[in-house]
């Protein structure tokens, strides 16, 4: 902690609170060098807040404390998360500074915009806690095997509106698709998510389209399909939707008989199968009987190079639970039997499955 760190939040709170040492003095008695030593034994050196100050500091090579000291000791080992008001953001001696550490190795976490501790409206606040971990995830996974990749995903269920209170749907949450951008997004895709209505937060670092109904879906999965180098279509897109829909609210009473008409919507995955070219294309199927035999038909009929399996168990696998029971399967009909994993887990299994697939 630097001095003024400690006008803010004393030193004897942050070790009360985390239960481990907090340093604050270059000059410590004992064997170690404490700046060397505290940077040799760390994999990254994060700064959150980063002030304007230690930016400053660090840009220029001054070290005259021990913060400021020990980041001169490994710059690519550093990350900064700045934190500061909007005009001294914008300040273009701060962001000529960050140009210069960003040349050198240092990575960076940008602020997020929203109400700042002064009162003010603005970028420079600190990222919310999600925000600021997964953008740490993105700067420091490995391996990159989908570097400069433009990878299209599908999430999230469709919804098909029977009147303004009424809609056919399925329990998906869009929690396997977004973890299937995040994944991408990590191994350096850059990521494109063409999202239903979502349960769960969406990933950061991703453009996303927010789509509603299955037709909605298909015009910006083939918008969006001809220039990616990659597309994973992971949507539970409902099969049927409303011959028409009402604009005012059906009443019971007024239909006590009332029977819906459906028709079939369009088949997404199989018309992307039909326009691909040399894309990797990447479908999902949910099953409850025979999973493996319905993914290897469908991988076929669909013109697929990979077929993503899960069997439906309430509680276990399938919708609305962080696990899934999986086969990825391929054009040569060999699969990858996936034990119950979470979802998560799976995602970076499936993508990079589709990273081999790319020439290397």
């Amino acid at each position: 902690m630097t001095e003024h760190a400690q006008q803010f939040v004393g030193k004897c709170t942050f070790e009360t609170l985390t239960r481990r040492p907090v340093y604050t003095d270059l000059f410590v008695p004992g064997e170690k060098i404490l700046h060397i030593s505290l940077v040799r034994e760390c994999d990254w050196v994060v700064i959150a807040p980063a002030t304007a100050n230690i930016i400053g500091k660090m840009a220029a090579g001054i070290g005259d404390d021990l913060l400021s000291t020990l980041l001169l000791v490994d710059l690519p080992k550093v990350i900064v998360t700045p934190a500061m008001n909007t005009g001294m953001w914008e300040n273009p001696i701060v962001q000529e500074n960050l140009c210069k550490l960003g040349e050198l190795g240092v990575g960076l976490i940008a602020p997020g915009t929203g109400l700042l501790a002064c009162g003010e409206r603005g970028t420079g606040r600190f990222p919310e806690t999600e925000e600021f971990l997964e953008a740490l995830f993105y700067l420091r996974y490995s391996p990159r095997n989908l570097a400069g990749k433009r990878i299209l995903i599908s999430a999230g269920p469709s919804r098909e509106w029977i009147d303004p209170v009424r809609f056919l749907s399925n329990p998906a949450t869009g929690l396997m698709g977004c973890a299937l951008a995040s994944a991408a997004r990590a191994r350096g895709a850059v990521v494109t998510l063409v999202a239903g209505p979502l349960a769960v937060r969406g990933p950061g670092g991703v453009t996303v389209i927010p789509v509603e109904t299955a037709l909605e879906m298909e015009e910006a999965m083939q918008k969006e399909f001809e220039p990616c180098d990659g597309c994973i279509m992971n949507a539970a897109v409902s099969d049927f939707r409303p011959t028409s829909s009402f604009a005012t609210k059906l009443k019971k009473e007024q239909y006590p008989d009332f029977n819906l008409s459906l028709v079939p919507n369009p088949d997404i995955l199989f018309g992307l199968g039909q326009r691909k070219r040399n894309q990797v294309l990447v479908g999902f199927c949910a099953e409850t009987d025979n999973p493996l035999t319905e993914a290897k038909r469908k991988l076929a009929k669909k013109n697929l190079d990979l077929m993503v399996a899960n069997t439906v168990v309430k509680g276990e696998s399938g919708f609305a639970v962080s696990t899934n029971k999986a086969w990825i399967v391929n054009r040569k009909g060999e699969s990858i039997d996936c034990p119950i994993m979470d979802k998560v887990e799976l995602a970076g299994l499936i993508c990079d499955t589709v990273a081999s697939l790319f020439p290397q």
